[in-house]
């Protein structure tokens, strides 16, 4: 065989070989969905957050509702079937399976295959897809639960992790339903405060949708909030919070308490009013906080900066309360119980005398 023989064969046999030479008909078509118009169909999509922020049980959340056959998933339609599910921790992922399994009380229709991270060479993808093709059925749903366990991965190198994106779109997305998509749970960095995921940004440049989760402390909620949206056909990314409740599990050598999330829809509106709430509960705590404090009536409450009168004693206000709660405090105090205004002696207002801590 000749150069020019050799080279034929071999451009034959490329990509370029079956490439083709037509024009684009300039016709556009969506894709179809998993979960509409937000997870399409032949996706990779990433879920990520800090340490113990909840992400998996969102995953629990959205596998137990395909393991059911549902048909929506808070408000979306959605195509359910097979899922097959990687986790790191195991034995504890599917005791919190389980327990979505129970507060569901849903029918199983659709196999869940659970098994333990595997950590796998990029190489090795292949044969997963092999395996995929050996199930009775194409899964709807894989699971990588997290990058680190899954994956020999340097997190840091680009050309890594575009070649592990390759390796999945070439041999687990044909392997799939075609509607079907895989979710990589993975960690933030530190640096970033839980807003953007750790390591090489070919991770996320690479990926179709994203959703971040996190522990909320002023609401004291989980939130989780669809990041990235690669075809943005939903004008309002959306929002859920988790609300933790125990549910209990039968083991096979006993019974326990797992914990779920439940999760409802959330908007920045809703946080407003959630922060305000816990506003007034706190402030509630603290109100009667200094109820239970005013014992040895009357008690003297200085409000100025002038000296406090002779013969006078402070009231020292419970310890934690902030220095700008107890001027609301003060306030509230004149308000709501039966006070006598302090004079100094060139007539300045100083503070007030608590007489009674209800008005009659």
């Amino acid at each position: 065989m000749n150069e020019y023989e050799e080279f034929l064969k071999g451009f034959e046999q490329s990509a370029f070989g079956q490439l083709g030479t037509e024009e684009w008909d300039e016709q556009v078509t969506q894709p179809e969905w998993m979960l509409d118009r937000l997870i399409p169909a032949g996706s990779i999509g990433m879920l990520f957050g800090p340490n113990n922020s909840g992400k998996s049980h969102l995953i629990c959340d959205l596998v137990v509702s395909m393991r059911n056959g549902l048909s929506h998933w808070h408000g979306y339609d959605l195509c359910s079937g097979p899922v097959v599910m990687f986790s790191e921790s195991h034995g504890h992922i599917k005791a919190r399976l389980k327990a979505y399994i129970n507060r569901s009380e849903g029918q199983k229709c659709n196999p869940l295959y659970t098994h333990p991270t595997m950590s796998l060479e990029t190489s090795q993808i292949e044969y997963m897809g092999a395996w995929m093709n050996l199930l009775p059925k194409a899964p709807m749903l894989v699971v990588f639960d997290t990058l680190s366990t899954s994956f020999q991965l340097e997190e840091n190198d680009n050309k890594e992790a575009a070649r592990l994106m390759k390796m999945m779109e070439r041999h687990i997305i044909p392997a799939l339903d075609p509607r079907g998509s895989i979710v990589i749970v993975h960690h933030t960095s530190k640096i970033s405060e839980g807003r953007s995921h750790r390591g090489a940004s070919a991770l996320v440049d690479n990926i179709d949708y994203s959703i971040n989760v996190q522990w909320d402390k002023e609401v004291e909620r989980t939130i989780a909030k669809w990041e990235k949206d690669r075809w943005r056909l939903i004008d309002k990314s959306p929002q859920w919070a988790g609300e933790p409740h125990k549910v209990p599990v039968d083991f096979t050598n006993g019974e326990a308490e797992m914990m779920v999330l439940e999760w409802s829809e959330y908007s920045d509106e809703a946080k407003e009013m959630a922060k305000e709430l816990q506003k007034d509960l706190q402030m509630n705590h603290w109100k009667d906080l200094v109820r239970q404090s005013l014992n040895n009536l009357p008690v003297y409450v200085h409000t100025s900066r002038h000296r406090i009168p002779d013969g006078h004693t402070r009231y020292q206000f419970p310890d934690g309360i902030p220095d700008k709660e107890v001027r609301v405090l003060k306030d509230w105090m004149r308000a709501e119980m039966v006070t006598e205004t302090v004079f100094t002696k060139t007539g300045k207002e100083c503070g007030f005398f608590v007489v009674t801590t209800e008005i009659p």
